[in-house]
């Protein structure tokens, strides 16, 4: 990578870093408005009976939107500006948000809304990469763009302990103030992020005179300053290092989607946590254990390591001159190899302890014991080193074409929102021994595998036929099966962009017979590091 030594300029009153502030605010609401489901789903699956199949149907609908608007939303962004395309993206999503519970009366209407949902979504992470490619200079990309996407993580961490105490609450009717509370935060969002940010630096207003000639210098040096240049299709697809984002983008986001939605039945189920019973989450402060603050450790990790490694990356490829290309598979690496030990140990710890002989619990429990504990420990650091792919394969689409990043954020992210409706459905499939845990049913506290969560009060209806008693040991088996299939598949991953992957610019980034060298040499910029 080629770069150029920065304006002295304290980070907050850098442009750059005032966009990846409204960026890191935008996936917070990004976030938050896709997790809040999977909270609020713990009290609506008892309010409606749905069984973990009705639920996980739910859950995945999401991404059956989600994978369509990907590759539109990153070629729209390149051509046209990322600015309008995320900015109405997460306002698509929180519109229908505040519609969520009107929807959930009719279950197929939920499913129709959470796909239009994932349409608006679907275009946000590819503009954000295609607005990187106009606001990040190469030697700060990693800083800048795990800046912004850290949000999304920080997003599921306020998000999970929050959803789950409006859950709890009087407040609006209980669960569906989850929906109201934060799709009124994403509105006002969407209004600060239209007022106060530009596409590129070029239009910005209040972007000083030496930071924009840093950023564009520093850009143009490695691409030039060509402008709608035809996106190279044939070339892309022909390229091996593009196949392997994608293989690395797919086999990440299994486990990743699989943590994500499923975690709260995790620990429902087999922690016998219930993630709604939160009560008032500032009791954390005080001691209290509650089960949000729980729940979202794991995404608190993750957020924390995401801006380490941030730094980190940068450091050693500006300060140590170590290439690109092997940064990025150092910290990709050692991020799978953290979350597949992990997952594994904890596919082997922490289970509720049964009171009566046939396994089952009469009652959930609002602490977790010491075993529950250190399965909750090992969730956490799994789930956090995946932190550490941020500055690995999720920035290389800006190392191999800055030029046309969004475009294969598109294309890779396309690929890999398959596991997002694939990966929850079969979880779904595996864990079928469900808890019931409902006041009102004659066999609250049990586990059935069945339709729905909960069999029939009538114990000589026929639709007990449909159901079969299992019992606790049974659910962690099945999780345990869960867990092992997404650490296979993060290995695999691990293993294809170590071999494949690259930090090199590729040639398609740029027009037949543009060189670095054509350039006038007074209009070269000071070179601190020459990295490939």
């Amino acid at each position: 990578e080629i770069v150029v030594v920065p304006p002295k300029q304290s980070w907050y009153k850098c442009s750059r870093y005032i966009v990846a502030l409204w960026a890191f605010a935008g996936f917070f609401n990004v976030y938050a408005l896709r997790v809040n489901l999977s909270v609020a789903i713990v009290k609506m699956s008892t309010h409606y009976n749905w069984s973990n199949w009705d639920s996980s149907i739910v859950l995945s609908a999401f991404f059956y939107g989600y994978i369509v608007t990907q590759l539109p939303g990153g070629w729209l962004a390149t051509r046209f500006g990322g600015k309008q395309v995320f900015g109405f993206g997460v306002l698509c999503t929180t519109v229908l948000t505040l519609l969520t519970p009107l929807a959930s009366e009719r279950i197929w209407l939920l499913v129709a809304l959470r796909i239009v949902e994932g349409l608006g979504e679907g275009v946000t992470y590819p503009a954000m990469h295609a607005m990187w490619a106009k606001w990040a200079p190469p030697a700060e990309r990693s800083k800048l763009a795990t800046l912004a996407y850290s949000g999304a993580f920080f997003g599921t961490v306020v998000a999970l302990p929050a959803s789950g105490a409006l859950a709890d609450s009087s407040f609006l009717g209980g669960w569906p103030s989850v929906f109201y509370v934060f799709g009124a935060i994403g509105t006002v969002w969407f209004v600060c992020w239209m007022i106060f940010v530009s596409d590129s630096p070029s239009k910005h207003p209040f972007i000083t005179s030496d930071e924009r000639a840093y950023i564009e210098d520093s850009i143009s040096f490695v691409q030039g300053t060509q402008k709608n240049v035809p996106t190279p299709w044939a070339s892309i697809f022909k390229n091996i290092h593009v196949y392997a984002l994608i293989i690395n983008h797919t086999t990440q986001n299994w486990g990743f989607y699989t943590l994500l939605t499923c975690l709260p039945t995790y620990f429902n189920d087999v922690l016998r946590f219930n993630i709604s019973n939160v009560g008032d989450t500032f009791n954390i402060f005080l001691g209290a254990s509650t089960s949000g603050f729980y729940s979202a450790l794991p995404y608190l990790a993750l957020f924390l390591v995401t801006l380490v490694g941030g730094q980190i990356a940068d450091k050693l490829r500006v300060r140590y001159r170590f290439s690109t290309g092997f940064v990025r598979k150092l910290l990709n690496t050692t991020a799978y190899i953290i979350a597949v030990t992990f997952l594994i140990l904890a596919g082997y710890t922490g289970k509720a302890s049964p009171t009566s002989g046939n396994g089952n619990l009469s009652s959930s429990s609002s602490h977790l014991s010491k075993k529950d504990i250190i399965a909750v420990t090992f969730l956490t650091l799994s789930t956090g080193g995946l932190g550490f792919t941020q500055s690995g394969f999720n920035i290389n689409h800006l190392d191999i074409s800055p030029r046309f990043a969004g475009v294969l954020m598109g294309i890779t992210n396309g690929f890999a929102t398959i596991p997002g409706f694939v990966a929850p459905t079969v979880a779904g499939i595996i864990a079928s021994c469900a808890l019931c845990d409902n006041d009102d049913s004659m066999f609250n506290g049990t586990y059935w595998e069945g339709p729905n969560k909960c069999p029939p009060n009538n114990k000589t209806s026929p639709e007990m036929t449909h159901y079969t008693p299992c019992t606790i040991n049974d659910a962690q088996e099945q999780w345990r099966l869960v867990f092992f299939i997404s650490a296979g598949i993060f290995a695999f991953g691990a293993l294809v962009f170590l071999i494949f992957g690259s930090g090199k610019i590729q040639s398609f980034n740029s027009p037949p017979g543009w060189e670095n060298s054509k350039m006038p040499r007074e209009e070269r910029p000071l070179l601190v590091n020459a990295d490939v």
